[in-house]
């Protein structure tokens, strides 16, 4: 793989480095992993750029349309432009059925990453590039470490794909698997309403290094009615769709999740499938949306091992990961029983899948047509219920979403399924009232929705948790390390508070006829309301306030530092400060010259204000001289460095 065109040395990446624009250079510094120790200028950063561990970590994220484009350019006399690049790849059996705009991208992406050098800056559409010699040297040395080498890269085609599923299927097979795919889809929705729901009474503690607590991930999961395994689906599904967030190192609802609450089912669902969909990698996507109805088996991961030469494992991973995210959507079905939520199913995808009907139309068509394809096969939605005199309140199908989230509000979800269960409590009477709900305005709403009208045992628990509500209450309070302050008409109840070893961390003392506290009132009343006390939160005038525990997140861009800006930053501030920063960036390319034994085109003034190219093969720099072999005239020169007004690349 030689080539004589373009000099694509550290020289050429170095001068390239310092005329960049710093946006340009910084996104190309993120998309590339080195070394950062040690450098102080653009030479030693080409030189971290050009290190063969860089360049092997570079090599390793392309694709194999990428990589065979670079193989294209090392194996060039010139550099080319992709239109040149795309009929050279015509040739190939990996890459003969490659559009041209895909080369182009290819190339773009080369460019953009610094593996390749274009031969003419400014040159606008078809711009030739040429690739820097160390990142020929390392392709070619792919074989010796069990990676394919160059020709393997060019011409292994891709795998055949699987018969597409609707030439396979029958149309009653496709019918039924549209249904399972629809019951795993309400599963979904479900799951993600009781995420909200739980990490909104209480959030979930992420690890620092990442991965949910255990505590934190058997409680989601007991609440979810799912499997352990089968949590971080749920919540890498609701975090792609900004309904919950991390703040505090613990995982909470979005502001955005309260409306997602609010929305009808198919609504909901499009939003997970629609966030599934805009975060795929542009690999997946690709490559499932070439494959949209067609079985997603075996040859789908074989093609996306064909397609990462240099990480097949890491690729088949990646997809792995959507195709399970797509099965407990109900984008894709597999010939497995459903198995519920809590199913092995749910959580590792068959290697024999097939898009449903919603799948397809997702990929094709967008999440509109999706939820048009998908809606029809949802369960309709009530909004009436049966009150009975266990305290249970039966749906005898998925609640309208305003009248779920009411109710959730004044009772506890016992079972959820398309028959849900709540139950009445005094507690979660009390619980609404502290929100602000009243007791007529609890027995109005349950008169409204019920099918059996309001049993006696449900008026009686909301009349006695009324009468009992705010029989303690708590009001931010001043003084010597005061800061709340828990008051009751009723000394035994006071007495007994005083005295909860569960209230100990509260540090309560006795104060007149009230309990203080150096904890703030909030704090208190939420720790007196766990511990099933009736207490009312009031400001400082006495006035009851409604307090609601719906934390939520408020995600922030990421404050850490920019490494590579921080570098960009520093090497212009070097390049810029004090002494001859022309001379020192003339003397630099010349020594680096001098060291590569790379012939340049020296451009130097003469007397008569003329200047003078000269291609010199330089052989030494000192005393303020040049020296160097004309390549030209075959002769050696001394030229006196203060003459010396740029060096170039020889072509």
């Amino acid at each position: 793989m030689s080539r004589t065109g373009a000099m694509t040395t550290t020289l050429a990446l170095a001068s390239r480095l310092r005329a960049m624009r710093d946006d340009d250079l910084l996104a190309g510094l993120h998309a590339r992993s080195y070394r950062r120790a040690g450098v102080s200028d653009f030479f030693d950063l080409a030189e971290a750029l050009l290190d063969a561990d860089a360049v092997q970590e570079a090599l390793l994220r392309l694709d194999r349309i990428e990589l065979a484009a670079l193989v294209a350019l090392g194996r060039a006399d010139v550099p080319l432009g992709p239109g040149a690049v795309a009929e050279t790849l015509r040739g190939h059996a990996a890459t003969a059925e490659v559009p041209r705009e895909r080369v182009e991208a290819a190339v773009a992406l080369l460019t953009d990453r610094l593996l390749v050098q274009p031969a003419d800056e400014g040159a606008p559409g078809d711009a030739a590039v040429a690739p820097y010699d160390a990142v020929i040297a390392r392709l070619e040395a792919w074989e010796a470490g069990g990676l394919p080498s160059p020709d393997a890269l060019l011409d292994t085609a891709p795998p055949d794909p699987d018969p597409a599923a609707d030439a396979t299927r029958e149309a009653g097979d496709r019918a039924a698997g549209d249904r399972l795919a629809a019951e795993r889809a309400f599963e979904a929705v479900t799951a993600v309403s009781e995420l909200l729901a739980e990490l909104s009474r209480e959030g979930a503690r992420e690890l620092q290094k990442g991965g949910l607590a255990l505590p934190a991930a058997k409680r989601l999961a007991e609440a979810l009615a799912v499997d352990q395994a089968a949590v971080p689906v749920v919540m890498s599904v609701a975090s792609r769709a900004g309904l919950i967030a991390i703040e505090d190192a613990a995982w909470l609802p979005t502001e955005g999740a309260r409306g997602w609450l609010r929305g009808a089912t198919p609504e909901r669902w499009q939003r997970l499938a629609d966030a599934w969909l805009a975060t795929l990698p542009g690999d997946v996507r690709t490559l499932l949306e070439a494959h949209a109805a067609d079985r997603w088996g075996a040859a789908l991961r074989e093609h996306a091992a064909w397609l990462h030469p240099g990480s097949p494992r890491e690729a088949q991973q990646r997809l792995d990961a959507r195709l399970r995210d797509a099965l407990w959507l109900g984008l894709a079905t597999t010939d497995a029983a459903p198995g519920g939520p809590t199913g092995a199913a749910r959580t590792a995808p068959s290697r024999d899948l097939t898009p449903s009907t919603p799948g397809t139309a997702l990929l094709r068509d967008g999440s509109d047509a999706a939820r048009a394809a998908l809606a029809p096969l949802f369960p309709g939605e009530v909004d009436r219920v049966y009150l009975q005199h266990d305290l249970t309140i039966v749906s005898p199908g998925p609640l309208a979403p305003a009248i779920e989230s009411r109710l959730r509000g004044m009772a506890d979800i016992e079972s959820r399924a398309l028959a849900s269960t709540f139950r009445l409590s005094p507690a979660s009477v009390d619980r609404a009232l502290t929100a602000g709900e009243t007791a007529e305005g609890i027995r109005a709403f349950l008169t409204e929705i019920s099918l059996t009208g309001l049993p006696q045992p449900i008026e009686y628990v909301i009349t006695d948790a009324a009468d009992r509500h705010g029989r303690v209450r708590v009001r931010d309070a001043t003084g010597d390390g005061v800061r709340s302050a828990v008051r009751s008409p009723d000394a035994t109840l006071l007495r007994t508070i005083e005295v909860d070893q569960s209230l100990a961390a509260l540090r309560l003392v006795r104060s007149g006829e009230s309990l203080v506290s150096r904890f703030a009132r909030d704090v208190v009343f939420w720790a007196l309301a766990d511990a099933r006390y009736p207490v009312l939160a009031e400001d400082a005038a006495g006035r009851p306030v409604p307090l609601r525990r719906n934390r939520v997140a408020h995600p922030r861009p990421a404050s850490g530092r920019d490494q590579d800006a921080e570098l960009i930053a520093r090497l212009r501030e070097h390049g810029s400060a004090g002494g001859d920063d022309a001379g020192e960036w003339l003397a630099r390319q010349l020594d680096q010259a001098v060291r590569a034994r790379q012939t340049v085109v020296v451009q130097v003034a003469m007397p008569d204000g003329r200047t003078l190219d000269l291609v010199l093969e330089p052989t030494g720099v000192g005393g303020g001289r040049l020296r160097g072999r004309d390549r030209t005239a075959d002769v050696e020169r001394t030229v006196p460095l203060s003459s010396v007004r740029g060096v170039r690349p020889a072509d």
